[in-house]
């Protein structure tokens, strides 16, 4: 079984002093089949995105995807932003966490997000969840291909990305996930885990090895069993992703790298999401660092709001 420690704790300089973002537009289109006909269609969502170097790394390794937003050139140390947009079929956001030697993670990222980018029109068009998950393993497919064409070049021997997906279709939700990044629901004062840590640790767990606490503090924990760069044979690379979850008015969906997990518990980020801040994703990220913000940390959070409400800054 191939597993990766995707922690590497000596510092990179980063490849450019360049914090532009790269925005490359939308594709007009709606898809045929939505998942589900509840008549919920006429609402907002409100996107939080933070993302922060953190307090320890010399790069940062992770990335986000917005509908087409995500950062060209993996140096900005502080971003967040926060806005409101009509819902719309075939919106889709993503994290990814990159790992590697040298500058080699914040390159792996970068390939995933720029490779998703040029799936977004098809993307936009999936006819239904067979036509998406099929398009989804197209692209875990050619990201990782190419992330391990790129290691190649540079002689080196293991590195790759997370990547946690979420994908928003008539009244319903999909999400897709490789790594250890997550994907939280937050609902009735409820916050759960809707991804399963790829990791040695979690299979260990599952096998009765480790309880949840032992599992917590062991070095398996950053170990990666899935990820997109781990099929270095090239034979095809699906994500993990579950049935579609119905969607409901005040439902926020969190999806983070483990910048964020690591230093903050379930507990935690619930307590912080009940606050209802207006930049929620910029006060999970906050607290992240506060707890000691020993890793990049990237987080967007998601809340399905009725089409008239204009939620204000707090």
């Amino acid at each position: 079984m191939m597993f990766f420690n995707h922690k590497n704790t000596e510092p990179e300089q980063s490849r450019s002093s360049n914090p532009f973002f790269y925005y490359g537009g939308n594709y007009p289109g709606e898809t045929s089949e939505p998942f589900y006909h509840s008549g919920i269609k006429n609402y907002n969502l409100r996107v939080s995105v933070a993302t922060h170097i953190g307090k320890v790394r010399g790069n940062h390794e992770d990335n986000f995807y917005l509908e087409g937003l995500y950062m060209n050139d993996i140096f900005r140390n502080d971003f967040s932003a926060s806005y409101t947009i009509h819902y719309a079929d075939g919106m889709s956001f993503a994290v990814f966490d990159g790992m590697g030697g040298a500058a080699y993670g914040e390159v792996a990222s970068e390939i995933a997000v720029q490779t998703l980018r040029k799936y977004e029109k098809k993307l936009k068009h999936a006819d239904g969840t067979r036509m998406l998950d099929q398009l989804v393993s197209s692209y875990t497919t050619e990201a990782n291909n190419a992330i391990c064409d790129m290691l190649t070049e540079k002689h080196c021997q293991t590195g790759g990305t997370t990547f946690s997906m979420l994908y928003f279709l008539g009244d319903a939700v999909k999400l897709y996930y490789l790594g250890d990044s997550r994907i939280y629901r937050y609902q009735t004062d409820q916050l759960t885990l809707l991804t399963r840590d790829h990791t040695v640790a979690n299979q260990k767990v599952e096998a009765a090895i480790y309880t949840e606490e032992e599992a917590k503090h062991s070095p398996d924990q950053h170990r990666l069993t899935l990820f997109i760069g781990s099929d270095r044979k090239k034979t095809g690379l699906n994500a993990d992703s579950r049935p579609p979850l119905p969607l409901e008015v005040g439902t926020k969906f969190v999806l983070c790298t483990d910048g964020l997990t690591n230093m903050c518990s379930d507990e935690e980020i619930a307590e912080l999401l009940s606050e209802n801040y207006f930049n929620e994703a910029a006060v999970l990220v906050q607290a992240a660092l506060q707890n000691g913000g020993v890793d990049n940390i990237t987080c967007i959070v998601l809340e399905v709001l009725p089409a008239t409400d204009d939620k204000e800054t707090d």
